[in-house]
């Protein structure tokens, strides 16, 4: 009986079992640093959020402000718009 045949197969065997393992290794390393890569993207699009939420409130305290200055304006127009009737009517007399 020949060993060499079986000998082979052993070593084709071993070959391939530290290949795998290798490869593994490399696909490990490689997801780890896709994943560092998401996560950093994640952090970014997470601060813009933050940011674009902050300026919504800044933006929104800004238009209560235009409201109020413009009710304001609103009741001075109208108090304007009596005091010239009334200055037209007295002029009518």
């Amino acid at each position: 009986m020949t060993y060499g045949p079986i000998i082979i197969s052993l070593i084709s065997c071993v070959i391939s079992l530290f290949a795998f393992i290798r490869n593994s290794k490399a696909d490990t390393k490689k997801d780890a640093g896709q994943m560092t890569e998401i996560m950093v993207k994640l952090n970014v699009i997470d601060e813009n959020v933050k940011e674009v939420k902050s300026d919504m409130k800044d933006s929104r305290a800004d238009v209560e402000r235009v409201k109020e200055r413009l009710i304001i304006a609103e009741e001075s127009l109208k108090s304007a718009h009596k005091r010239i009737d009334e200055l037209s009517k007295r002029e009518d007399i």
